[in-house]
C-alpha cells in the first residue's frame, strides 16, 4: 500500500495540514481497500471526527467532496492488485454473479448520470469533428469503446482510426499526426506504459489529448480533456460501461455538428452495403 501512503502524502503538497484532515488521512492509509467502501459517516466515526470534517477534508486533498475522493481512491486500490487480486477481492457468496455484474454496471451508470459534463463532451466532439485524422490508442479489452467511436465515426465521414498494434507499427501512424489532430486513448485499471510516451509524441506535434481514464493520473494530466469513469465491475473484468456511455455521448454530439455530412456520408455506407450485399434484407 506504499504507493497509496504516498499518493495521499502528495496531495497535500507541503500544505499545513489542520488536525481534522490528518485524522481522515490516517483513518484512510490504516486500510485504504475498506475505506473506499466507507460513506462519509462511517469514515468520520473511525476517524473520530464529524461528517463535515470528512467533506473539508476531501475537499483540502482537492475533490468535491468525499464521493470524488472515495472513487479516486478506490480505483486507485484496484490498480494496485493482479487479476488474481481482483478476483479475490469480488468474491462473492451472492446466489446470482448475473445480478451482481448487472447492478455493478447500473451503479457505474449512474455515476456517470451524476457527474457528466455536457460541455465537455461538445468540445471533445469539436476536437473530433475539427481534427484531420484522430488515432485512438487502447489495448485488450479497453478497445471496446475505441472500436465503438471509430466504426461510427468513420461511418459519419471522419478519419477516426483505432491503433492496436504496438511498437515500430504504432509508431508509424503517431508520427502521421498533426498540429490540430487528436489521439484519443482508454486507460482502465492497470494503464500500459507506452500509452503515456506514446501521447507525449503526438502532443508535442500538435495534437489534441483526451483521455478516457478511472483515475487521475501523469496521463490524465497531460490531456487536454480527460473524462474519468468509474470501471469497478465484478470478478476480474473491470467495467467498460461507464467509458463506453462516454463514447456514446460524444458520437451522439460529433453527428449533429455537420449534418449534412453526416446525412450524406451515412447515405453512402447505406449505398456501398446494398451494393455489396452485406446485410440481410428487412
Amino acid at each position: 500500500m506504499h504507493q497509496l501512503n504516498d499518493w495521499l502524502e502528495s496531495l497535500t503538497l507541503d500544505r499545513k495540514v489542520s488536525s481534522g484532515t490528518r485524522f481522515v488521512v490516517a483513518a484512510i492509509k490504516a486500510d485504504p481497500g475498506a475505506a473506499s467502501y466507507l460513506s462519509a459517516q462511517k469514515l468520520a466515526d473511525q476517524a473520530s471526527v464529524n461528517v463535515a470534517t470528512v467533506v473539508r477534508a476531501a475537499q483540502f486533498l482537492g475533490f468535491s467532496g468525499w464521493p470524488s475522493m472515495k472513487s479516486e481512491l478506490r480505483h486507485r486500490y484496484l490498480a494496485t492488485m493482479t487479476s488474481e487480486g481482483l478476483l479475490a477481492e469480488h468474491s462473492t457468496s451472492t446466489t446470482s454473479l448475473t445480478q451482481a455484474a448487472m447492478a455493478a454496471d447500473l451503479r457505474n451508470l449512474n455515476v456517470i448520470a451524476r457527474s457528466i459534463d455536457e460541455d465537455q463532451v461538445k468540445r471533445v466532439a469539436g476536437i473530433l469533428a475539427n481534427a484531420r485524422r484522430t488515432a485512438v490508442v487502447a489495448t485488450g479489452s479497453y478497445a471496446a469503446p475505441g472500436i465503438q467511436l471509430s466504426h461510427m465515426g468513420q461511418m459519419m465521414g471522419y478519419d477516426i482510426e483505432l491503433l492496436t498494434s504496438s511498437g515500430t507499427s504504432l509508431v508509424n501512424r503517431i508520427k502521421l499526426l498533426g498540429e490540430g489532430d487528436c489521439l484519443l486513448t482508454c486507460n482502465l485499471w492497470r494503464s500500459s506504459k507506452f500509452v503515456h510516451s506514446v501521447a507525449e509524441i503526438a502532443k508535442s506535434r500538435g495534437a489534441h489529448i483526451v483521455v478516457l481514464a478511472d483515475r487521475r493520473s501523469s496521463l490524465s494530466d497531460l490531456a487536454e480533456e480527460a473524462f474519468l469513469v468509474p470501471s469497478e465491475g465484478v470478478s476480474f473484468v473491470p467495467s467498460i460501461v461507464g467509458a463506453i456511455s462516454v463514447v456514446q455521448a460524444i458520437l451522439a454530439e460529433l453527428a449533429t455538428i455537420n449534418p449534412q455530412q453526416t446525412t450524406a456520408s451515412l447515405r453512402e455506407v447505406e449505398a456501398l452495403w446494398a451494393a455489396l450485399d452485406l446485410v440481410e434484407p428487412v
